[in-house]
């Protein structure tokens, strides 16, 4: 879309040129009012999209911990097992 094009179907451009006539007015207002509608969507839509991010983001934190926390446990078993000490077994009846 061009500059000039996107300025002829800009909400302001209507307004300003529909006071020709009285249908351009509410032309005008009816296009204005969507324009409204559609940006409110679009912030709603945005805003939900903010929060699954953080959702996201905190689920992710999660997952990294338990990769280093479960890496540091692995590392250590390792080391155990060429020390060659035993790692005690844990029996059904603890």
């Amino acid at each position: 879309m061009t500059a000039a094009t996107a300025r002829l179907n800009s909400p302001d451009h209507l307004v300003r040129n529909a006071f020709m006539d009285p249908s351009g007015v509410l032309l005008a207002l009816e296009e204005q009012k969507k324009w409204r509608e559609r940006r409110k969507r679009i912030r709603e839509r945005i805003r939900q999209l903010d929060r699954r991010r953080s959702l996201l983001r905190k689920e992710l934190d999660g997952v990294r911990n338990k990769i280093l926390q479960y890496g540091r446990l692995l590392i250590d078993l390792q080391l155990g097992s060429r020390a060659g000490t035993t790692i005690p077994s844990i029996g059904p009846g603890r």
